[in-house]
């Protein structure tokens, strides 16, 4: 009788070989994914200002790098320069932002009150007074304030509790304000390593999917440049313009009619809905000179950016369709607060040229 060899320890590490590569392929990975899950969780509250410095750092890595030429590619003093730029385009008008929805929100809800008690009340008597089309306006006023005065007394506490929700959110209106200064300390860091940020995202995108990654990174990049440029620089020059009169006018909350503009001008509408009613506003408070420099402002001066400076600034952007814009405006403030407004439409811009180039990927930047 033969007995049976036991097998010797080399075998038996070899039988075992394929299951303990597999433990030890996964292991490392698993480990890293635990990792990374952790730190998104710790940073998951900043993500809306990570990702606006991430896109500010993006938008002007090009103009940091000829401000860089000219200055002796002196670093430090480079993106000194730039972050106080972005301090002044960006923290500064947020901070006034807040500071004015704030102080707006609680005179809203007393003016829900007020209609659902007694409508619009009379129409100033300057307005009446308009030849032509005084009457007429008269008869819109009277109609207006009784639709207003049946859907504030029927849906009272409904729109009450909006305006509750955002007095709520006007309470952390300092982190809006806290957001865009992250934002911008991180997107002026970025520029000041920006050689370094790039080795390292080459590398990155490489490791995680090879030439098609890094090329639909360099189309998240370009995307994103044209798409601030394209979209939010267009909105915010006819903003800019429109602001500028209704600070001259003294309009109340002109700051908050400014946020206003800027939504009508994403979508394209452009500010006349503001300023036609905010001139026939002046007029009725006696103040016609105002009310006529509004309405020639608006129609002269910031037609000619609508015209003009808007499609410029569009031929160099991206095309993104008017209605995915405002989506990604409004979508970004339900998730992300204020900050969304900006941050929305540059995210929908990029997702969107993503997949088309994903369809035909012939077309993706080299």
């Amino acid at each position: 009788m033969t007995s049976s060899a036991k097998p010797e320890p080399d075998q038996q590490r070899q039988r075992g070989a394929p299951g303990g590569e597999l433990v030890e392929r996964i292991a490392p990975l698993g480990l890293v994914l635990a990792v990374l899950s952790v730190g998104l969780l710790t940073l998951y509250p900043f993500l809306p200002a990570i990702l606006w410095g991430i896109v500010l750092g993006i938008a002007v890595a090009p103009l940091h790098n000829r401000l860089l030429g000219r200055l002796g590619h002196r670093r430090a003093l480079a993106a000194l320069l730039t972050g106080v730029g972005l301090v002044l385009c960006f923290v500064v008008p947020a901070l006034g932002i807040a500071t004015a929805l704030a102080s707006f929100l609680p005179s809203a809800l007393n003016w829900v009150e007020r209609v659902a008690l007694a409508g619009l009340g009379n129409l100033p008597e300057p307005i009446l007074n308009l030849p032509v089309v005084g009457e007429s306006v008269a008869e819109l006023w009277r109609s207006l304030g009784s639709d207003l005065s049946s859907l504030a007394t029927r849906f009272g506490d409904e729109i009450k509790a909006i305006l509750v929700w955002f007095a709520y959110e006007s309470e952390i209106l300092g982190i809006f304000v806290f957001e865009f200064a992250i934002g911008v300390i991180l997107a002026t860091l970025l520029v000041y390593n920006f050689d370094r940020v790039s080795e390292l995202s080459h590398k990155f995108f490489d490791r995680l999917g090879g030439t098609f990654a890094r090329r639909m990174a360099a189309l998240s990049v370009v995307t994103t440049r044209q798409t601030v440029i394209g979209v939010l620089g267009a909105a915010l020059v006819q903003t800019l313009f429109a602001t500028f009169s209704y600070m001259v006018a003294g309009v109340p909350g002109w700051i908050i009619w400014a946020g206003v503009v800027f939504i009508l001008s994403l979508i394209q509408i452009g500010p006349a809905l503001i300023f036609i009613p905010m001139s026939l506003w002046l007029w009725g408070q006696d103040q016609p000179g105002m009310a006529v420099f509004i309405f020639l402002w608006g129609v002269v001066g910031v037609a000619l950016v609508d015209y003009v400076v808007r499609p410029l600034l569009v031929s160099k952007g991206t095309h993104v369709p008017a209605i995915l814009a405002f989506l990604g405006a409004m979508g970004g403030l339900i998730e992300w607060g204020l900050v969304g407004v900006f941050l929305g439409p540059v995210v929908v811009a990029v997702c969107y040229e993503m997949i088309l180039k994903w369809i035909e990927p012939d077309t993706l930047p080299h």
